[in-house]
């Protein structure tokens, strides 16, 4: 198994001119590109082809400091817009093609402008540019292609290398079974047959709370202002600054948080994850504002797709069960009620555990036993307290999976930073 991996490097300051140059170029072939195919659609009423346009700007760039695949690249980007809105436009007659025309955009290098010495990687920019070089130190791996991109945080520009990262780690054919379930206050609970455990949830809802805050705060002082006045466009940059700031907060935490669930996998033999099927439960909802706004920015799909490719990675299977009444159903009686706090107390056999858990348990027993019906021999004596899985900003995989290839690497990246300066 493979798994593709980004590495961002910062690029040296002395360089930073010319990444800005090379980025200016990328703009002018993007923008030309929106320009032509508008304009002859307009006319003639006929879609450019992406290879004949590829052919013009070949000729429009003979003289650009770029990389001819690079500047293939700027092309590519516009037309794989353009796709989605053919595709958008057979349900939705009012959309619009790509129009925007940028000044600066991202650079791509495919496979055949990069080439891994010893410690370091060269970015070709053609036979007239110079090349980029960028000191690595700490990743293994094919480098299947790089972007450079500007970050705003930092006002610098840095290249993101795709890295085709090989597996030596794979679990052994396994019949063992982890059930998943996913929810709003712990994002994930699981358990294994034997085990509970329950990642905290109270940093994800604190960066959501103090999101909507700040939103809040935010959109109510651009309301007093004059659309696209001075004061606005401040005001509008301080709230992309904070939701790009959140988002990254959140992904943080679901990559942190998933990499543990998987190294728990693969340390415990677990061949197969069940994971809770939700999907339709924002459709349709009306639970009143505040209730509503919490499912929408509800964050499953992320969760779902993170354990995927990381599980695919290490060769466990995944898989989706529906999980209709598996919080409200008792794992030992079969009883059917719905509990008003977070622990669960069964009215018929008195049973007693953590709602959330019960959800669990509950999806793998309807996994492995096929139904939520009373089974006199399913569970037997007292389950485990469970776990605590807490969010810190340190959190790993388990120590003895040192192969790991989602294991952070903070202070990797701030020696990266201090060789480029």
């Amino acid at each position: 198994m493979s798994l593709y991996k980004t590495y961002i490097f910062p690029i040296h300051p002395d360089d930073q001119e010319q990444a800005r140059q090379i980025s200016r170029c990328a703009g002018r072939i993007y923008s030309k590109t929106v320009s032509t195919v508008h304009k002859l659609h307009e006319r003639k009423d006929i879609w450019l082809s992406e290879s004949a346009m590829k052919k013009l700007i070949r000729l429009y760039a003979e003289d650009f400091l770029t990389h001819a695949q690079s500047e293939q690249a700027a092309v590519e980007q516009y037309y794989k817009a353009l796709d989605s809105f053919f595709v958008k436009r057979k349900s939705d007659d009012t959309a619009r093609p790509p129009y925007r025309t940028f000044k600066y955009q991202n650079v791509v290098y495919k496979e055949s402008a990069i080439t891994r010495m010893d410690d370091k990687v060269r970015f070709s920019n053609g036979r007239k540019g110079t090349p980029l070089y960028i000191k690595v130190e700490y990743f293994d791996g094919e480098i299947k292609y790089a972007e450079m991109i500007y970050n705003t945080y930092k006002e610098s520009y840095q290249m993101h290398v795709v890295v085709d990262i090989e597996s030596n780690i794979q679990v052994e054919d396994s019949d063992k079974v982890m059930s998943v379930d996913l929810g709003q206050i712990h994002p994930i609970v699981t358990f294994d047959g034997d085990n509970t455990r329950i990642y905290n949830g109270g940093k994800l809802n604190s960066f959501a709370r103090f999101q909507n805050k700040e939103l809040s705060r935010l959109q109510n002082k651009m309301s007093r202002c004059t659309k696209y006045s001075r004061r606005w466009r401040k005001l509008n940059r301080a709230k992309k600054k904070l939701l790009r700031k959140t988002a990254d907060k959140i992904k943080d935490v679901l990559r942190k948080y998933t990499s543990t669930l998987i190294g728990y996998c693969v340390d415990e033999n677990i061949g197969t994850i069940v994971i809770g099927d939700i999907k339709g439960i924002r459709e349709n909802i009306d639970y009143g504002k505040k209730t509503n706004q919490s499912l929408h920015q509800w964050i499953f799909r992320r969760l779902t797709d993170m354990i995927e490719y990381k599980a695919e990675f290490v060769g466990v299977n995944v898989e989706y069960i529906d999980e209709s009444y598996t919080s409200q159903t008792c794992p030992a009686c079969g009883n059917r009620y719905k509990p008003s706090g977070r622990n669960y107390r069964c009215k018929e056999c008195g049973f007693e555990y953590h709602r959330d858990g019960v959800g669990a348990v509950n999806i793998y027993k309807k996994y492995t036993v096929g139904s939520l019906e009373r089974k006199s021999d399913w569970l037997e004596g007292v389950l485990a307290s469970p776990v605590g899985v807490r969010y810190t900003p340190h959190l790993r995989c388990s120590a003895d999976w040192n192969a790991s290839p989602f294991r952070t690497g903070h202070s990797k990246v701030a020696s990266a930073e201090k060789a480029a300066v």
